[in-house]
């Protein structure tokens, strides 16, 4: 479930506003500077988030293989064989997008953002919010994870009985066309929009997890026997990479690639912002943010901890004068 309602926030309807040019609490600057340290300090501090990263979407896609061969496999499936080829897309939809949900809202999706997509890292990366070192070693972690995931679906491992290994990582192909291309296009676009708009907004920030698995149901169940669901270049180039690629296969790393930088640029046109709050799908109401965060969760929670220390200060000199 989504974080609960806090008080504090500008009125309902409206988007959040941009806190850039404000003050900021005393810790502030440091926290800030999160996105700009060294390459050496950058992993020395940030590694369990790219650890979140890497395992939640290798765990994603391994659950994403395992589940679509158990329910759609005719032979040692979960389902029975008189279930139609739809009804088991949009089982398995339902399936990945209560798990996607569950990522995002969970204390680890939290901390790391749970942007499980290069795409998702790059727009933000152009958006500012994340400092160049972190987004390198996010698209490191998933790109790493993706062939992970990719490698033990090819090996058989979570299969049903008999279910050809290949046909799980399978990427949208040469078969897919122009009519693939255009819709991973356009998917990306709209689930790039859908977390910009909703994250950004006082009365849906805290709903962008749920309506993104949403939009994820979506996609795998009617979708996906069109676009292979290739929203997500992670997963497309590990399937690239440990399979016979063609120069039309790699082809197919563009549409989501293309459809982010795409949905950025459309954001920044119809709001009139340059700018976004934060890089995370569901925000932290406490605990550090690695990224160029603006966002009301994190303002106070840098407030809160400015407070914290200065009374702590006090005691302390209290404590020394008594103890003369």
């Amino acid at each position: 479930m989504p974080p609960h309602p806090t008080a504090g926030l500008s009125s309902p309807g409206r988007l959040l506003r941009d806190r850039r040019a404000e003050p900021r609490p005393e810790p502030g600057s440091a926290l800030a500077a999160e996105a700009d340290l060294p390459l050496a300090e950058t992993l020395r501090r940030h590694w369990p988030e790219y650890g979140v990263e890497a395992l939640f979407l290798c765990v994603f896609l391994l659950l994403a293989g395992a589940v679509s061969a158990w329910a759609r496999g005719t032979a040692g499936g979960l389902l029975p064989n008189s279930l139609g080829l739809p009804a088991r897309h949009a089982l398995v939809g339902i399936a990945m997008g209560l798990v996607l949900m569950g990522m995002v809202y969970s204390p680890w999706g939290r901390r790391s953002g749970s942007h499980l997509n290069p795409a998702i890292t790059l727009a933000y990366l152009r958006l500012g919010k994340i400092g160049r070192w972190d987004a390198l070693f996010y698209l490191l972690a998933q790109v790493g994870a993706g062939l992970a995931a990719v490698s033990l679906l090819r090996s058989g491992v979570l299969l049903p009985e008999g279910t050809p290994p290949g046909s799980l990582s399978a990427s949208i192909g040469p078969t897919g066309g122009w009519a693939a291309f255009v819709t991973a296009l356009a998917l990306s676009a709209g689930a790039m929009l859908l977390i910009l708009f909703t994250s950004n907004h006082a009365s849906w920030f805290r709903w962008t997890g749920v309506l993104y698995g949403l939009l994820a149901m979506l996609v795998v169940g009617c979708a996906a026997p069109l676009s292979g669901f290739g929203m997500n270049p992670a997963r497309l180039l590990a399937v690239d990479l440990s399979g016979d690629a063609t120069l039309l296969g790699w082809f197919n790393l563009l549409p989501p690639l293309l459809g982010m930088q795409l949905a950025v640029e459309a954001y920044r046109l119809f709001t009139g912002r340059s700018q976004v709050l934060c890089a995370k799908l569901a925000h932290n109401t406490h605990g550090r943010c690695i990224f160029r965060c603006q966002h009301p969760y994190q303002t106070r929670a840098l407030a809160l901890a400015a407070l914290q220390r200065q009374a702590e200060g006090r005691r302390k000199a209290r404590g020394a004068l008594t103890g003369r």
